[in-house]
């Protein structure tokens, strides 16, 4: 000991460390090995990931389907009717957005819940 000061040595059976010089009350050990652990996936996670990526292919095909109906919608209005039947391609139309609306939101919401951290 020199100087009320302790010098930590390495011990030859473990990893090898930082050797620092310190005052024997503020003794510590620094690892330069940084422990690296893989996060094992929970069933809380996979369900919310399921139901992110569900929630997108069901919001593009309500999409293009509330195009379709959009383009129906804008034929029907500007072609002459021959049969007096008339479809609803507009009640349709909002009917696919509205759902569209709702699995887009699911995917905001489990997104949101997922709490895996990369």
């Amino acid at each position: 000991m020199t100087d009320n000061k302790q010098v930590v040595s390495q011990l030859i059976q473990q990893k090898p460390r930082r050797v620092l010089v310190v005052a024997p009350s503020e003794l510590t050990i620094h690892h330069r090995h940084r422990q690296s652990f893989q996060v094992l996936p929970t069933l809380s996670n996979y369900i919310f990931k399921v139901i992110a990526k569900l929630s997108i292919v069901s919001t593009m095909l309500f999409g293009i389907s509330a195009l379709g109906y959009w383009g129906l919608e804008i034929v029907e209005a500007n072609t002459i009717p021959i049969i007096e039947e008339r479809y609803d391609w507009q009640t349709q139309k909002h009917i696919c957005f509205g759902w569209m609306l709702v699995t887009f939101s699911s995917f905001l919401g489990s997104a949101s819940f997922d709490n895996e951290s990369h």
